[in-house]
């Protein structure tokens, strides 16, 4: 049976990039596991920020209110919690694979004259869920936001840092996360809307950029 790779998992990998051999447990309430926790949170938003991850897209049936929108919207559409970012994608029918431009979006919610809203964002989800490679280079990432607060080692750091995201001239395009959105762009589908389709003589009605008023 194979054993799930969890958040200790996890760290402790980015412990053993930086040299050390301090183990990380989730109920330890030592230096380490403060260290810890002050520094996972910003690898991940970091990293899930750098681009929209395969593993972590989900599409959503937006709940519409009851509000009577007085921005000049039909309706008025809750956004789902615990959401990454922008929306990826919105359609008016989940079989749409062409995306709805005319909507707007304020705070946590979403407006559109349509009645029914499918949107997809990026989500959280526990490591055991992660692409292998990324955890990989997560695991490295990690070690680098590690590496002073554990070792007090900054010429560490910065080796560790180009490992996962390149030198600071890729501006986070390189390293093993480059590498990785370069497999993910190869991935995506030939002719993809969201790619491919014009912004102006596709959207009819509001003319707007594909991904709404903002």
């Amino acid at each position: 049976m194979s054993t799930v790779i969890d958040k200790s998992t996890i760290v402790n990998w980015a412990l053993s990039e930086t040299g050390s051999f301090a183990t990380f447990s989730i109920d330890g309430d030592d230096d380490l596991s403060a260290q810890v926790e002050l520094c996972w949170q910003r690898c991940v938003d970091h990293t899930f920020g750098l681009f929209d991850w395969k593993f972590l897209k989900k599409t959503f049936e937006l709940v519409r209110t009851t509000a009577t929108p007085i921005n000049g919207w039909s309706h008025e559409f809750a956004l789902p919690g615990g959401r990454i970012g922008d929306p990826l994608k919105i359609t008016c029918h989940p079989t749409h694979r062409a995306p709805l431009r005319a909507f707007d979006i304020e705070g946590d919610f979403l407006y559109a004259d349509e009645k029914a809203i499918y949107a997809t964002f990026r989500v959280y989800r526990d490591p055991e869920h992660w692409d292998p490679a990324f955890r990989a280079a997560f695991s490295v990432a990690l070690a680098a936001y590690l590496a002073v607060p554990v070792t007090h080692d900054g010429k560490l750091r910065d080796e560790l840092m180009a490992r996962a995201f390149g030198t600071p001239s890729r501006e986070g395009t390189g390293g093993m996360f480059g590498r990785l959105m370069a497999q993910n762009k190869a991935a995506a589908p030939v002719g993809h809307p969201l790619a491919a389709a014009d912004p102006i003589s596709g959207a009819g009605g509001r003319t707007s950029p594909w991904h709404g008023s903002y």
